[in-house]
């Protein structure tokens, strides 16, 4: 990608990553945008991953610039816009989505698009994103897990990227979970344990190996949480990730139901969750809820 995206192309630049989710799609787009941050006017982060999410991504960028409220206005800004951006399209996976008018009419101007769909491969250079050799993901879990790269080590790391099939998410999770606990081979274990358990209780669904393996990986660490920690993750499950702040569960706090109104059953363990950032005065005590952030942080 360094050297696709040359300056003064002259033509608007499209590269497209594909591969299976969790392969690092993701994670080389921001690397390479990190690296090369210097070399492009402006950087957008673009959810393409259904309509709603590209169109508020498109007005957001459009109120930000101050040049209108619709996706169209914050087309037509980049069409006029003759400095090299760049704009990012992440996990643009449902075929059903015509990408292509969401790309400003111009002649200038770069797209990275990061996608499980091959067949978006068409819109320009493309690379596929999979086959990872052992020996980067055996370091990738080790470095994440914050380990020495000793015999023994390797040697137990080998057989976990094995079991999680080599997939960069599923491994980098999973080295986030074993640096809090420091026991690598005790890992492996806990993973065949609750790998057998999700496959027998979920007969129903599809064996699908990325499914799996991720899953399994997250429902080790969700476990690990506390039950602040693992409620507020819970909560934030029904919000859309890039407008989740604090400021929502401070003043949820603060509301009181008329005394004439009954809480629903439903609303008792949200409410008990907000208690628990409350003073004994009632107010809002941030520090604490900073901690149960951080705690889902380093899981």
């Amino acid at each position: 990608m360094h050297i696709f995206f040359t300056p003064s192309s002259g033509k608007q630049l499209i590269y497209v990553l594909h591969g299976l989710g969790g392969a690092g799609k993701t994670q080389i787009a921001l690397k390479f945008i990190q690296e090369s941050s210097s070399s492009f006017s402006d950087i957008f982060f673009l959810d393409a991953s259904t309509l709603d999410t590209i169109d508020s991504g498109f007005r957001d960028m459009a109120a930000s610039k101050s040049v209108g409220d619709s996706a169209q206005d914050a087309l037509k800004w980049l069409q006029l816009k003759h400095e090299g951006w760049l704009f990012f399209f992440d996990n643009a996976d449902d075929p059903a989505i015509d990408l292509n008018k969401f790309f400003p009419e111009c002649d200038h101007g770069n797209i990275i698009i990061t996608s499980r769909n091959p067949g978006l491969r068409v819109y320009g250079e493309h690379s596929p994103v999979s086959d990872i050799e052992e020996a980067d993901v055996i370091v990738l879990l080790l470095q994440s897990a914050a380990m020495e790269p000793s015999e023994e080590n390797v040697e137990i790391a080998a057989k976990i990227v094995e079991e999680l099939h080599y997939l960069p998410l599923a491994i980098a999770q999973a080295g986030s979970f074993i640096s809090q606990s420091e026991d690598l081979k005790g890992y492996l274990v806990l993973y065949k344990k609750n790998q057998a358990q999700l496959l027998s209780e979920k007969p129903e669904q599809s064996h699908d190996q990325y499914a799996q393996t991720v899953y399994t990986t997250w429902q080790i660490s969700f476990e690990k949480l506390s039950q602040p920690a693992a409620t507020l993750l819970q909560l934030c499950s029904f919000l859309h990730y890039t407008g989740i702040s604090e400021d929502i569960f401070s003043n949820a706090s603060k509301y009181s139901f008329p005394a004439w109104l009954s809480v629903k059953e439903e609303l008792q363990e949200p409410l008990a969750f907000l208690s628990c950032f409350l003073g004994s005065t009632g107010e809002w005590n941030s520090p604490s809820f900073l901690e149960v952030t951080k705690e889902i942080k380093a899981c």
